[in-house]
C-alpha cells in the first residue's frame, strides 16, 4: 500500500480516471453523421404593403431576414404601410396589428411592428404618420427603436421615399437585435439551435433536427460535475483504508501505532513541529548601590554646593484642522407572441 501512498502515484491515477471519463463520454456521443440544421415550419408574411410603395427586393429581403432572426431568437419584426388607419390612433393601430398577427415568440414576447400611415396626419401637423411598437418582452428598449426609427426613416419619409426609409430602418433593427441577442442574422443563414420558437398566433415555430455541439458553459459544469465525482469516489476509498487501519493499529490497549497511516489523495502529512525551547530565564537585577565610607572624612577636603535653578517646561497646542461635509445628489429617469404591445413611438 505504499506505492499508492506517493503523491506522483495520486496524480498520475487521478490524470487516468479524467481520461477515461473522457473515453467514455465520446462513446457516448451521438451520431453527427447527419448534419444538424433548424427547420420553420409554417408559413408567415413579414410585410404588407396596402399603399404599393415598396419594391419586391425590399419584401423579400425582410422576409428572408425575419426567417434568420426568428429561427436564432423567436423574435419577428413586421412591417405595414397603408393609406390611412382610418381615423383610429397610429399607435393603437399597430398594437392591434401586432396581437392579431401573433408577431414575436411566445416565449420572449420579442416582436417589433412598424407601421407606415401615408394619408395621416402626424401630431406636429405634417402629412403622413408612422410609429414603432414593441412587445412587452421588450419594453424597457421601447425608447431604442423609436430612437432608430426617427433617424433612419424621417428624412426618406419626408422625400416620399418610402421604400429606402423603410428598407434603412429593418436594417437598423436587424443590427439591433443581432447585437442585443450576440447572433449572426443574414439572409438565408439559418444555423442550428438549441432552443426554438414558436410565434405569438402558434401556426409558425422552428424544430433543430440533429446533434447541436454542446454549449461551453455545459462543458465546463460536466467538467467539474465529474471531479466531484471523482472526489467523492477518493474519499470514500480513503475512508474505508483509515477503517482498516484504525481496526488494525487502533484498537484499545494496543498503545501507540507502530505504523503512520498517510492518506492516498493528500499525500504524507506533514509532522509536528518540535515544541519551542523554554525561554533562558532573565539575570537577577542588580542592587542599587550608595552609602558612606565610614572612617572619617578626608583631610582637606574641600565641598562645595552645587546650586541650581529649576527647569521650567513650556509648549504648544496644535490647532484642528476644520473639514466640511460633502453631499452628494442623484436622479433616475425615469409580445406580440401571447402578451400586448404596450409601448412605443410615433412623428
Amino acid at each position: 500500500m505504499k506505492f499508492f501512498q506517493k503523491r506522483a502515484v495520486a496524480a498520475v491515477v487521478l490524470i487516468l480516471a479524467i481520461v477515461a471519463g473522457v473515453v467514455i463520454g465520446q462513446a457516448k456521443k451521438p451520431d453527427t453523421g447527419g448534419q444538424a440544421s433548424t427547420a420553420i415550419v409554417g408559413s408567415y408574411t413579414y410585410v404588407y404593403d396596402y399603399a404599393g410603395v415598396l419594391t419586391d427586393e425590399t419584401m423579400e429581403h425582410i422576409d428572408a431576414m425575419n426567417a434568420s432572426l426568428f429561427a436564432q431568437t423567436g423574435a419577428q419584426i413586421l412591417v405595414s404601410v397603408v393609406n390611412s388607419t382610418g381615423g383610429a390612433d397610429i399607435m393603437d393601430y399597430a398594437s392591434d396589428l401586432g396581437n392579431s398577427y401573433g408577431v414575436g415568440s411566445a416565449e420572449r414576447n420579442n416582436g417589433v411592428v412598424m407601421l407606415l400611415a401615408l394619408d395621416n396626419i402626424s401630431q406636429s401637423g405634417l402629412m403622413g404618420d408612422y410609429c414603432v411598437v414593441v412587445g412587452t418582452g421588450l419594453e424597457s428598449h421601447a425608447d431604442d427603436f423609436m430612437s432608430l426609427q426617427s433617424y433612419y426613416l424621417e428624412n426618406d419619409f419626408a422625400a416620399g421615399e418610402y421604400d429606402a426609409g423603410v428598407k434603412a430602418t429593418f436594417d437598423a433593427f436587424i443590427a439591433w437585435f443581432a447585437d442585443f441577442y450576440g447572433v449572426t442574422i443574414r439572409e438565408g443563414y439559418i444555423p442550428a439551435v438549441r432552443e426554438t420558437y414558436s410565434s405569438g398566433s402558434g401556426y409558425y415555430y422552428t424544430e433543430t433536427h440533429g446533434y447541436v455541439a454542446p454549449a461551453f458553459g455545459s462543458l465546463v459544469s460536466g467538467v467539474v460535475v465529474l471531479l466531484v465525482v471523482l472526489l467523492v469516489l477518493w474519499v470514500i476509498l480513503d475512508g474505508m483504508r483509515y477503517s482498516r487501519y484504525r481496526r488494525r493499529y487502533l484498537r484499545p490497549g494496543m498503545g501507540r501505532p507502530t505504523v503512520l497511516y498517510y492518506p492516498i489523495f493528500w499525500g504524507r502529512p506533514q509532522r509536528p513541529r518540535p515544541p519551542r525551547p523554554p525561554r533562558p530565564p532573565k539575570p537577577p537585577r542588580r542592587p542599587p548601590s550608595g552609602g558612606t565610607f565610614g572612617g572619617g572624612g578626608f583631610g582637606g577636603s574641600r565641598g562645595g554646593m552645587f546650586g541650581g535653578g529649576s527647569f521650567g517646561s513650556a509648549g504648544g497646542s496644535r490647532g484642528s484642522l476644520g473639514g466640511g461635509t460633502f453631499r452628494g445628489s442623484g436622479g433616475r429617469r425615469g409580445g406580440f407572441g401571447g402578451g400586448s404591445f404596450r409601448s412605443g413611438g410615433r412623428r
